[in-house]
């Protein structure tokens, strides 16, 4: 099979490794390394981690389809959906196992292994598939994880630019079954976007700041058993 003919069927791959190349090629393990090192040397496709290369450009659909299954999240989803116009140099790609961060580039491409793994869809281009947090499971992650989420005011920003589904948000919320989760996240999305979850939950009696990030909150919200 000719270099253009290889490339061709690579496209829609945002990352590929040796037994890509073998089923591609219908040959061996050693010919398929020989196939990736020619082509590399070329210039005609980059080397991402240990036995997984790419030809996109695409950040996000090589970063969810370096470790399956996996996706997008935290402050990189609100990026990549819009939600904050900070430019995002770390790619945070949720995991359900352990893998070191990788350098990509200009990238850096940290994999946080989630307890919590579902809620996520395929965006389908051309050159590939990306895997992204739904906005429901979004608002979940960055308060499971508020330390990749950057600041209480990104936070806010997701809350107000996100497409919710109340019933879903609901479903994941019990799915996930965090009380502080729950009371910062319904507490938030009826404070800026005026959508009422209270009557879905039973709340225990202990109070949490709204902000993870601060203890100064002083006035209580009984409803959602919040400090603001």
């Amino acid at each position: 099979m000719d270099t253009v003919t290889i490339l061709r069927k690579l496209e829609s791959r945002p990352v590929f490794r040796v037994q890509d190349i073998e089923r591609l090629c219908n040959c061996d393990r050693l010919y398929a390394r020989q196939v990736l090192h020619r082509l590399k040397e070329k210039g005609h496709i980059r080397r991402v981690t240990e036995n997984a290369y790419t030809t996109s450009d695409d950040i996000y659909a090589i970063a969810s389809n370096i470790v399956s299954p996996s996706y997008i999240s935290f402050f990189s989803a609100s990026y990549y959906l819009g939600y904050t116009e900070q430019i995002v140099i770390s790619v945070q790609v949720a995991t359900t196992v352990r893998k070191k961060e990788i350098r990509f580039e200009h990238y850096k491409i940290e994999f946080v292994p989630m307890k919590h793994f579902f809620g996520y869809r395929k965006v389908s281009t051309p050159k590939g598939d990306t895997f992204v947090a739904e906005d429901e499971k979004l608002l979940i992650d960055l308060f499971l994880k508020p330390q990749k989420a950057g600041n209480f005011d990104e936070i806010e920003k997701v809350f107000e630019e996100s497409k919710i589904d109340p019933a879903k948000l609901t479903q994941y919320l019990k799915r996930v079954g965090s009380q502080s989760v729950t009371k910062r996240v319904g507490c938030l999305l009826e404070k800026l976007k005026g959508i009422d979850l209270s009557k879905e939950f039973s709340l225990d009696n202990n109070y949490v700041f709204l902000n993870p990030y601060s203890k100064k909150g002083k006035t209580p919200i009984s409803k959602w058993r919040v400090k603001v």
